[in-house]
């Protein structure tokens, strides 16, 4: 016994040398996986230094114990140990979506609200067809769910944007027009009806709208922003109840009015364990509503969660909350509260606007950004009173809607005044590591160093660059506008931590992957292949630091995740081609075959399951999606 505890030592001697921390002889781990390369992304600084690669890396207790070579990690094992040959494979830390919204494009997964939801429950279904069709398929659609739907009852119809998701703009501008409130009214006069558009975008007939006001009740008429009419982009004279038309309302419609608590929540769980096959370990959202708080919340009591979440609280409907003390004190005081799944991460006040101080390249395009600017979210007092009001009483900001230079600049202003009236030194504004999100046209080059300077991070929305949102700037504003879509090379030039987001459903129902959102970073890509802007390129080897490490700082977790170090959280994903060399445009072909959460598949595909003689585990494989074919 002595000599074995000898041999231990030897062994936990040979880690220190590699930066490991001493494993001792009574805790053997419960995995090892070895013979692989291991991206332990273990290098913090802002750059393109992923840090030690290792071939193995022990597992205890859902934490990491060691990383280090194959022999010295193999000598840990113990009669209980499960070993794993990853036969060359690429280990890194599991990803993060830092601005997504679990809740809201789950029940876009067809797949699942099918195998959750009855027609006894209410009526769903979704029509997948290009936009030329659409008006062939969805009257069909809706007179079925008609005559199938009990008076009274909801029908939902999801128009979903294709595997490539290239029919969201065409099916967008259908919505309204071609598929009306009107004619929802006329088809449906006994049901309460929801088109739910496959990214954003919602249409209501008026029984849905009557079924909305009588769930809130007295509520209602306390609301700063009638949900049924923020951010609804209607002509002007018309509101969300006049034309049933708004951009994010379903949220209030699905999430507290149509689906049962339990359906609810068994979408969100099959929906965080399909996800997992992206390789995603770490989210970051706002959940909105009572019933996504309430769902998520059971989930994590229940152990049930398949990726963690860090969230903030958002609730703009009733931001004059925040002119009372005791509230302001309340919210601030949960931040970082919760459990290792689900914490709060601070709040935010309000979705930013589009309003930018470029120059168009036509007088249309002013004249659009004009009246963009003409109702500036920040610029509204209840809004920026809510947000100074929770910064100055030492709140973080914990992620916002930015899509505008012109609304970032009314937000860095309130950061740096509610600090300063709150007698914040700039160290401990620094360590609030407030952060924007998007970056769809912003930070300015001037903008930057004040993200610097004020210890702020942002998090870029690196999937709009594919959908040709880089394309489109060029176009309306020139280089220069090209250059502020998600400028991940200033940034980095200029030592700003900055993450990635996903804020699509693209595990949901379209052929994307998380991988595909990296590739638009470092190529700068749209889907037709047009380059935008490529000096704000950066490196495969940078994408994967902001995707996993920096993901971490932005959910302020990197004490415990992120990146493959002893202490840490045992999240990390298992790949099948090489993401560190493989050519460029086959990063998008790589496929996660095993993602670990806490030590724990989430995600093990059939044939890495089969070499290994362990059983698949995860939603995709359960019900049939991608990933049971890898």
């Amino acid at each position: 016994m002595r000599y074995k505890s000898v041999l231990w030592l030897v062994a936990a001697a040979g880690l220190i040398l590699l930066g490991a921390a001493p494993v001792y002889a009574q805790q053997a781990p419960d995995m090892i996986l070895f013979n692989g390369k291991i991206v332990t992304m273990n290098n913090h600084e802002v750059n393109g230094n992923v840090g030690t690669i290792a071939q193995a890396v022990a597992i205890r207790e859902g934490k990491i114990v060691a990383v280090g070579t194959s022999a010295d990690i193999r000598r840990l094992a113990g009669a209980n140990t499960k070993s794993l040959d990853l036969k060359g494979r690429t280990v890194t830390p599991g990803f993060g979506a830092t601005h997504d919204h679990p809740q809201d494009w789950n029940p876009l997964n067809p797949v699942i609200v099918k195998k959750v939801v009855s027609d006894d429950m209410h009526i769903e279904r979704f029509i997948n067809v290009p936009p030329e069709q659409l008006m062939n398929e969805f009257p069909r659609v809706l007179d079925e769910a008609v005559h199938k739907a009990k008076p009274g009852q909801w029908i939902r119809i999801s128009l979903l944007y294709g595997p490539d998701y290239r029919w969201g703009d065409d099916i967008s501008k259908m919505m309204g027009r071609q598929i009306n409130k009107k004619n929802l009214d006329l088809v449906a006069p006994n049901n309460p009806v929801i088109v739910r558009g496959g990214f954003t975008n919602m249409l209501i007939n008026t029984k849905g709208i009557e079924a909305v006001k009588a769930r809130y009740g007295d509520e209602w008429a306390k609301f700063n922003f009638m949900p049924l009419d923020s951010y609804t982009g209607n002509p002007p004279g018309q509101s969300g109840e006049d034309t049933g038309i708004c951009s994010v309302c379903y949220r209030e419609v699905e999430q507290d009015v149509i689906f049962e608590p339990a359906a609810l929540k068994e979408i969100y769980r099959l929906g965080g364990s399909w996800t997992a096959a992206l390789g995603i370990t770490l989210n970051a959202t706002s959940l909105y509503t009572g019933g996504a708080i309430r769902a998520f919340s059971q989930l994590d009591r229940e152990g049930k969660m398949s990726m963690r979440i860090g969230w903030g609280w958002f609730w703009p409907e009733r931001n004059d909350f925040f002119e009372d003390p005791y509230f302001v004190a309340a919210q601030v005081s949960r931040e970082g509260t919760g459990s290792d799944y689900l914490w709060v991460t601070g709040m935010t006040a309000h979705m930013g606007g589009n309003c930018t101080k470029l120059q168009g390249t036509s007088p249309e395009v002013d004249a659009k950004n004009k009246a963009q600017c003409s109702n500036r979210g920040y610029a509204q007092p209840v809004i920026s009173r809510a947000l100074y009001e929770y910064i100055k009483a030492g709140g973080r900001l914990a992620g916002d809607h930015m899509t505008g230079d012109d609304e970032v600049d009314l937000v860095l202003d309130i950061v740096e005044k509610a600090s300063k009236d709150g007698g914040m030194s700039l160290d401990q504004i620094r360590a609030k590591r407030h952060v924007t999100e998007h970056m769809a046209l912003y930070p300015r080059p001037d903008q930057i160093p004040r993200f610097k300077n004020l210890g702020m991070m942002t998090s870029g929305w690196d999937i709009s660059i594919w959908t040709g949102a880089a394309t489109q700037a060029m176009k309306d504003y020139g280089e220069r506008g090209a250059m502020q879509v998600v400028p991940r090379k200033g940034l980095y030039d200029a030592g700003v931590m900055n993450s990635v987001e996903i804020d699509r459903p693209l595990s949901e129902y379209t052929n994307l992957t998380y991988l595909n959102v990296l590739y638009s970073a470092i190529t700068r890509k749209d889907w037709d292949g047009k380059v935008s802007a490529p000096q704000q390129a950066i490196s495969r080897e940078q994408m994967l630091k902001s995707a996993t490490l920096f993901a971490a700082y932005g959910t302020m977790h990197e004490k415990v995740l992120g990146s493959l170090e002893p202490g840490k959280f045992a999240d990390l994903i298992v790949m099948d081609k090489d993401y560190m060399t493989v050519p460029v445009d086959d990063i998008p072909k790589i496929h996660v075959l095993m993602t670990l959460l806490g030590g724990k598949p989430s995600h093990l595909a059939p044939s890495l399951a089969r070499e290994w003689g362990m059983q698949p585990v995860g939603a995709q494989v359960e019900l049939g999606g991608p990933a049971a074919q890898w």
